[in-house]
């Protein structure tokens, strides 16, 4: 009966590790010395991993800590560097300004970025906000606006007299072969027609001045009979002289070519002469 009873206590004593219902934890003398790996604040931040220290194994990084941009989540709050990069826009042309729809957050400024992206074309170094606008088809200073006030209002001198067409207006901010900058000109189809010209007789209103030939005419009479002599009756202005018309106004009967100052008076009842 001894026997049997040692041997069951062996065995029993054998067992009992096995069948530990304290979680495990050191019995006896070594019990003060167990910690909780949840409890535990391996860093000495203040936190434990229950207390939700992401990272206990580095002070700088607790539930309480201030978010820094390093590419850490310093808060634990499954978050890294939220709130505190920085949005940098790519600068192609390097003008100092960046393009608005190419960007990126970062801790520092990548190469070839910008904190600004105001640029309205990053393909062109004249062009960015605040650029000195010339005459180039480009928005120099993004204001929305291409070549303004510096362009000019240019009409074309087709008959190269000098003044131009008023109906055939083009904008430009550089100077255009074949135009000029005044529209004074009443027919761009002849050089010999513009404002200031000397009028001559030719059938062309020469000095523009809606009058074609006015003052230098010669006035005509009529020659119906042909005899040389006019009709002070009958008149025209014209620079030459006229089929049917005589330089002179002495005919005192144009129907008859026999009378005219030059013919031989006879006894007949007519002024022959």
């Amino acid at each position: 009966m001894h026997r049997t009873c040692a041997l069951v206590l062996l065995l029993s004593s054998l067992l009992l590790p096995a069948c530990d219902t304290d979680d495990d934890k050191p019995q006896g003398d070594s019990a003060s010395a167990y910690v909780d790996p949840g409890q535990a604040d391996a860093d000495g931040d203040g936190y434990t991993v229950d207390d939700g220290d992401c990272d206990d194994n580095d002070v700088s990084i607790n539930p309480a800590a201030t978010e820094i941009c390093d590419g850490l989540d310093n808060d634990c709050d499954g978050e890294i560097d939220e709130e505190v990069t920085t949005t940098y826009y790519i600068d192609v042309d390097g003008d100092g300004f960046g393009d608005p729809e190419v960007y990126t957050d970062a801790c520092e400024k990548p190469t070839g970025y910008v904190p600004t992206g105001t640029d309205c074309d990053d393909a062109n170094p004249d062009a960015y906000p605040g650029g000195n606008e010339v005459c180039d088809d480009a928005d120099n200073d993004c204001d929305g606006e291409v070549d303004e006030d510096l362009s000019d209002i240019y009409y074309a001198d087709g008959d190269g007299d000098g003044y131009g067409d008023p109906d055939s207006a083009t904008e430009s901010c550089v100077e255009l072969e074949g135009f000029v900058l005044n529209d004074e000109d009443c027919d761009d189809t002849s050089a010999n027609a513009y404002p200031g010209n000397l009028e001559v007789c030719d059938e062309i209103d020469n000095n523009c001045d809606g009058q074609v030939d006015e003052g230098v005419t010669t006035t005509y009479w009529a020659d119906v009979d042909g005899d040389g002599y006019g009709d002070a009756a009958l008149t025209t202005e014209d620079c030459s002289l006229p089929t049917g018309y005589a330089e002179n106004a002495e005919d005192c009967d144009d129907s008859d070519a026999a009378v005219n100052p030059a013919a031989t008076e006879y006894c007949n009842g007519y002024d022959d002469d």
